[in-house]
This record gives C-alpha cells, sequence and structure tokens, in this order.
C-alpha cells in the first residue's frame, strides 16, 4: 500500500447505544431542593440515562455500526476507546470490546471524554 493510499479516513457506519434507565429532572424533585424548570434553565438537560456498562455500550454501539458499514471484526485493525470511566483499569476496556466484537486487531484505552474525539 502506498502512502497516498493511507491518507485520510472515511467513516462508513456508526452506532450507538443508551442504557434503558431514564431519571428525570422530576426525579431530583423528589429528593433534592430543586426542580424541572430550575436545572432545565441552567443546563438543557432534561433527562438522562443510568446503567450498563462501558464495555457493554461500547460493544452494542461496535455492532451497530460494523452492521450498518457492512463489516465483520475481522475486517477492524485496532479498536481506541476513549473514556474516562473504563469498567476496569487491567484489562483495558477497548480489549473486552475488542473480543466480545470478534476482532484480531489491536485494542487499547485513551484516558479522554468527550474530547476523545480531538485525540
Amino acid at each position: 500500500m502506498t502512502a497516498a493510499a493511507l491518507r485520510g479516513a472515511t467513516i462508513t457506519g456508526w452506532g450507538t447505544a443508551l442504557p434503558e434507565k431514564i431519571v428525570t429532572n422530576a426525579d431530583f424533585e423528589a429528593r433534592l431542593d430543586t426542580n424541572d424548570a430550575w436545572i432545565s434553565e441552567r443546563t438543557g438537560i432534561h433527562e438522562r440515562r443510568h446503567g450498563g456498562t462501558t464495555a457493554g455500550l461500547a460493544t452494542e454501539a461496535g455492532r451497530a455500526a460494523l452492521k450498518m458499514a457492512g463489516l465483520t471484526g475481522d475486517d477492524i485493525d485496532f479498536i481506541l476507546l476513549a473514556t474516562t470511566t473504563p469498567d476496569y483499569q487491567i484489562p483495558s476496556t477497548a480489549s473486552q470490546v475488542q473480543d466480545d466484537l470478534g476482532i484480531n486487531g489491536g485494542a487499547c484505552d485513551i484516558n479522554a471524554a468527550c474530547s476523545g474525539f480531538v485525540y
């Protein structure tokens, strides 16, 4: 493969995963001195999701991405998983996802949250 062939990237599939449990601002009203309007006006948040593991959610999203792209784990060379909430320090969460998706390439975590896509 030439150097020119290695330049750039194309996104051919993507996936998402969310925990099933929904926690609304009303849930906080019952326990804290706050209300939906106060939280919504300051944060824009109306609900959040709780539950699941990082590896479980990443695997679910990864399966959806592979399906959309028409690929299998055999087609993937490397997994880079950006998180500040790994399931364990060792083994890496990326290694768990790698195994779950049947990927034979490399895998590692990078300690980056929202800015992980920049890294």
